[in-house]
């Protein structure tokens, strides 16, 4: 066998017993990772997560030379035995962390775990409100067609009295919201309405129907309770074995 044949099959032991070695530690590591870094951003909670990686990745691009690569696995087991014990200190250590893939499987390791990379969960929280919207039930006001008439309108108070005959004006009545309807009896809300009110409470709706000159007629007179502002997501949260 030449030389660069033997030395092809030895770079191929190599490849894969680091392969091997990472996908071991990942595995073994998923659930101390996350505990490791959570320990070390409550101690040191001045630290950011964009300099955190920056000093990871820094570390790493000066360990990679073909004299760690025979130290890894020792290095690797280090890190293990580190994260294990819960010294997240140690993972920032000089030499901790031996190749880029470890790196580069850190942080997504703790994003499944429901961490940040600061290992705080109310980050977490945070970081699904900013995606995820809060689920709101919508609500569906309707009414039956009127012969003659070409568009409806909607109003909305908190004040019953409003809709009383004295008080009421149509659109011209002072502290009414109200919205115009065409070609339809029902309306969506929040959605076909964005001015609705959101605070939450009992509201009372007024429906009248229009023709073409802009004649309307008598409110019909609805009340529901309306609520429209999810609570909040919890801001802390954790996974635990129970003994």
């Amino acid at each position: 066998m030449d030389h660069k044949a033997k030395a092809g099959i030895d770079m191929k032991k190599d490849s894969l017993k680091r392969e091997v070695t990472f996908l071991y530690l990942k595995r073994q590591m998923r659930e101390e990772m996350d505990l490791a870094w959570k320990d070390f951003f409550e101690k040191n909670p001045g630290n950011k997560e964009e300099d955190v990686w920056r000093r990871i990745e820094e570390r790493l691009r000066s360990n990679q030379n073909s004299k760690d690569q025979d130290k890894g696995i020792c290095d690797l087991k280090k890190t293990q035995e580190g994260a294990t014990q819960r010294k997240a200190a140690y993972l920032l250590s000089k030499g901790s962390i031996a190749t880029g893939e470890i790196a580069a499987s850190v942080k997504p390791i703790l994003l499944e775990k429901g961490f940040n990379a600061n290992g705080s969960t109310e980050a977490s929280a945070l970081r699904r409100r900013e995606k995820i919207a809060p689920l709101i039930l919508k609500r569906r006001i309707w009414w039956e067609p009127v012969p003659g008439a070409s568009s409806y309108v909607v109003y909305v108070s908190e004040d019953r009295t409003i809709f009383e005959p004295a008080s009421f004006s149509w659109e011209r009545t002072p502290g009414i919201n109200s919205k115009l309807v065409i070609g339809k009896t029902e309306l969506v809300i929040p959605d076909e309405w964005p001015e609705f009110p959101t605070e939450s409470g009992t509201y009372y709706i007024g429906i009248t129907s229009r023709d073409d000159i802009g004649n309307q007629s008598a409110p019909l007179l609805l009340s529901g309770l309306f609520k429209f502002l999810a609570p909040s997501a919890p801001l802390r949260g954790g996974i635990e074995y129970l003994t």
